[in-house]
């Protein structure tokens, strides 16, 4: 073998380093195998390549690209498989790899073209080939923010969901005219002033690119932000709703206590006048509302209210509720925010226990205090179906409406600097918080 020759092909082949590293920084956290794995396969994929592409360009004088060009759909496939995102996405990255590449290697090659003059063979002169691998890493750091932050913000931005499939396409038009535009021969590029002017133009189209990313992702921030506002607005709507509702119940039952001191009176008149025919009368409907009374599941009456609340509407679901509540008067978090929180956990139990068969309509509640500023809630409820959890913790839903009480609630513990983690398992549904007194 011409060790000289190999060696030129090797530096035109290296390029495949700068290529593989722009299109894996951006979705190394989408990463679907173990990094030991990744970086064994990657090293073994990529020395496969140099040492069969060094052999059978040198054996048979061809151009690197004739090696380069199929050896990429072997790249893609692993690309793909080792990787968790959209196809379009991965397309994307890719294509963005190999444009960045492709502009390295054809300014390179006008930026070389003196050195290239007498070159008899189609491969760089080994110092034109290590020059576009530093024109590479220029370009790399160059785009290094974009690559390492403004990709994967624009991943996670689910408002692009449905427009990767036209967002692709503009590094893979981009790729192939700038390997359309490589020049053939290093004399055409010294004719006049053609070389000059192409390492002017040619610096336009990275810029523009940089720039045009740079607006995608202003634009998805400011969706992003757009949408995170309404959000809000509508966990906030839904903590309002939630406390209105139990501040209903808490004076329904502030009334009825008013209306017994009512009714006390009245007896009494009754047992003094002797009207023992008229104070049965009046005591029968007392009777049957008292049988069905509230009864003390904690010292803490708010607590206490919406636990008795929530009895009752399970009970006309043919819910059971399991309390085990040991809280005081005092909370460490305001009573709007606990009757929220309480409020949205249990109905979404008992909604999801009203679906099932027999034993299974049971929720099982746990309230306390691990110390004087820290709450625990834990609930547990049987569900029926599969659930899928999304990447912030939250059950997946394809129902309008569906999940915004849980976001409500993981937004109030966020507000108590508290933790909120949801699990799945054996058809049982899971929802533990911490919430933690303001200093």
């Amino acid at each position: 073998m011409n060790i000289s020759l190999a060696l030129r092909y090797m530096a035109e082949l290296a390029m495949v380093l700068p290529a593989a590293a722009f299109a894996i920084i951006p979705v190394f956290e989408y990463r679907k195998v173990k990094l030991p794995f990744f970086i064994g396969a990657l090293f073994i994929l990529l020395t496969a390549f140099f040492l069969i592409g060094t052999e059978l360009c040198t054996a048979f004088d061809i151009t690197s690209n004739t090696v380069i060009f199929p050896s990429m759909i072997i790249f893609f496939i692993f690309y793909h498989l080792c990787f968790e995102l959209s196809i379009s996405k991965k397309i994307f990255c890719f294509a963005n790899a190999t444009f960045l590449c492709a502009f390295s290697t054809t300014y390179n090659t006008f930026l070389t073209a003196p050195l290239e003059l007498e070159n008899t063979y189609r491969v760089y002169e080994l110092g034109s080939g290590l020059i576009c691998l530093v024109v590479s890493a220029v370009v790399g750091a160059v785009f290094v923010r974009t690559l390492l932050e403004k990709f994967p913000e624009l991943f996670e931005n689910e408002n692009l969901d449905s427009v990767w499939k036209i967002l692709m396409a503009g590094p893979i038009i981009a790729a192939l005219a700038l390997i359309w535009m490589n020049p053939v021969s290093a004399a055409n590029v010294m004719t006049g002033r053609l070389r000059m002017i192409c390492l002017v133009v040619l610096l336009s189209i990275p810029l523009m690119a940089l720039f045009l990313y740079h607006i995608l992702w202003r634009i998805s921030k400011n969706l992003t932000e757009t949408a995170q506002l309404q959000q809000s607005l509508d966990l906030l709507k839904m903590e309002e709703k939630q406390y209105r509702k139990t501040m209903k119940y808490l004076q329904e039952s502030a009334n009825q206590r008013h209306d017994f001191r009512q009714h006390i009176l009245i007896i009494n008149n009754y047992l003094e006048n002797g009207q023992t025919d008229k104070l049965k009368e009046y005591l029968s409907p007392i009777i049957a509302t008292v049988s069905e009374s509230h009864r003390m599941i904690c010292e803490n009456q708010v607590v206490n209210a919406i636990a008795n609340h929530y009895n009752d509407i399970a009970k006309a679901r043919n819910v059971t509720i399991n309390w085990s509540i040991d809280l005081g008067n005092d909370l460490p978090t305001k009573e709007s925010d606990m009757c929220a929180v309480l409020g949205n956990l249990v109905e979404n139990a008992i909604k999801a226990a009203a679906e099932l068969d027999g034993d299974n309509r049971l929720v099982d509640i746990r309230i306390g205090l691990l110390n004087p500023k820290t709450l625990v809630i834990s609930i547990f409820n049987a569900y029926r179906g599969s659930l899928k959890l999304d990447k912030h913790g939250l059950p997946i839903s394809d129902k309008d409406g569906h999940g915004i009480g849980l976001r409500s609630v993981k937004n109030i513990v966020k507000r108590y600097k508290g933790t909120m983690e949801i699990e799945t398992l054996n058809g049982i549904f899971n929802v533990s918080i911490l919430m933690y007194e303001p200093d």
